[in-house]
């Protein structure tokens, strides 16, 4: 039953080479390939789940809150 809900899965990612290795369900590296290329696709894939959080240029200004300006 669990092999046959992975065929079925690979079938509608259209996966069409073993082996074939799909990330974050989005992305899929069929056949051999290299470390580098492996390499790539996970720091990609970690990249796009985990983006870098905004940095603050300059100085922090006045700013007005939901209850008003202070």
């Amino acid at each position: 039953a669990e092999a046959q809900a992975d065929v079925e899965q690979a079938q509608a990612f259209g996966v069409s080479a073993v082996p074939t290795y799909v990330l974050a369900e989005k992305y899929a590296l069929p056949g051999a390939q290299s470390v580098e290329v492996f390499s790539a696709a996970l720091q990609q894939v970690w990249d796009e789940l985990n983006p870098t959080p905004l940095q603050t240029l300059g100085a922090e200004g006045e700013a007005c809150g939901v209850d008003g300006c202070d």
